[in-house]
């Protein structure tokens, strides 16, 4: 048998209980986060285009719309996420705010940014 990790003894002998591998893999892999939106302009970065690192995120790449987040600490760069409503991204980017349970989203567009607010969504941990 297999459930939770615990050992059981029945009768004389003891079985190992576990739960399904994948289950607790997925419940482990989704969880809901604060999800904002950034730009890679002053009003989000302090960076003006003029700037050499305009547009450069922590981990040395260009940001994209549609591709880049950043995230916390805990999540090592490269590391691919499904958000609830918002698609596919990979960590690419870290900021002072971004804390646990936080992840910032990359758009080109400032006022999309303002509209979209803050909202929780489930974000699944793809790799």
């Amino acid at each position: 048998m297999s459930f939770g990790g615990l050992a059981v003894i029945v009768g004389l002998t003891t079985q190992l209980l576990t739960a399904p591998t994948d289950e607790v893999e997925a419940k482990e892999q989704t969880q809901t986060y604060e999800i904002t939106w950034y730009t890679a302009g002053y009003e989000s970065t302090g960076k003006t285009p003029s700037h050499p690192a305009y547009g450069i995120t922590a981990s040395g790449r260009k940001v994209v719309e549609g591709k880049t987040a950043a995230c916390p600490p805990s999540m090592p760069f490269g590391t691919r996420l499904r958000i609830e409503g918002v698609g596919e991204r990979r960590c690419d980017d870290r900021g002072s705010l971004i804390t646990e349970g936080h992840i910032d989203v990359y758009i080109e567009d400032v006022e999309q940014a303002l509209r979209n607010g803050r909202v929780e969504r489930k974000v699944e941990i793809l790799n």
